[in-house]
């Protein structure tokens, strides 16, 4: 029999750095993610990834409706090869939003547009991402100290849940706003009325994720993204050993 793709690849990578993919792999969940709505600073951007990286959040949603999202990688670390990366971009009128109807597995994760055809004005990125979450079974949240907000700390940590945050300065747009589920703030009793996005984002899900930990939620990935998530991570780690061991691979299977 002959032996799978992901089994070859990781023979070329040594024992240790496997075993502490798999001890990653086992904290990783997607029961919480974020979404970075038109952020253009390249530290905060960075600092984003990493504090998602540290605190096991695998996906992260990046809608450049009017950014273009670059991190900064003297500060992300890499952490941005650790996770998945979806990025939602204003589509044309042609193409499709998600369907309403369908039901979809919170471990799969489908691009910002997907089976339904729209032919009305072209949906902003925005939109397209708060949709497909909502459709994944994400409780939405757009970070907002405005009146109906409520704190971090009454969130029910127990349903999947994604958080928005918006651009430096402006914060989540109104249609952000308009869509999301619920809005949510952190208490503050300074004079000062914001945080950072960065430390907001750090916060949040330091927060968030000590509480889930808590709880008898199934919140670590399921075996398949399990293993997906660590196929990825060895052909990232072999770089540019990877084109040509792939093309050894399909030779030996050939014969």
């Amino acid at each position: 029999m002959p032996v799978p793709l992901s089994e070859f690849l990781k023979q070329f990578l040594l024992e240790d750095r496997l075993q502490r993919f798999e001890e990653v792999a086992r904290q990783r969940t997607r029961h919480l993610t974020i979404v970075l709505e038109n952020i253009f600073h390249a530290h905060n951007a960075s600092a984003c990834l990493r504090t998602c990286d540290c605190f096991g959040i695998q996906d992260v949603h990046i809608v450049e409706d009017r950014n273009r999202f670059e991190p900064n990688k003297d500060i992300a670390l890499g952490a941005s090869q650790w996770l998945t990366i979806h990025r939602y971009q204003q589509v044309e009128a042609t193409e499709s939003l998600p369907d309403a109807d369908a039901a979809v597995d919170a471990d799969t994760m489908p691009a910002a547009a997907a089976s339904r055809p729209h032919t009305s004005a072209s949906p902003s990125a925005t939109r397209c991402c708060i949709q497909t979450l909502q459709q994944q079974g994400y409780h939405v949240l757009a970070t907002s100290p405005r009146q109906h907000s409520v704190p971090l700390q009454e969130i029910d940590v127990t349903r999947p849940t994604a958080l928005i945050f918006g651009a430096e300065q402006v914060g989540v747009s109104d249609e952000a706003i308009a869509l999301a589920d619920q809005l949510v703030h952190i208490p503050m009793y300074g004079f000062t009325e914001s945080f950072n996005i960065s430390v907001s984002a750090a916060l949040c899900l330091q927060h968030l994720t000590t509480r889930l930990r808590q709880t008898q939620v199934s919140w670590q990935l399921s075996e398949q993204a399990h293993d997906e998530i660590l196929d990825e991570w060895v052909r990232n780690s072999l770089g540019s050993k990877l084109t040509p061991l792939l093309r050894r691979y399909e030779q030996d299977h050939q014969n």
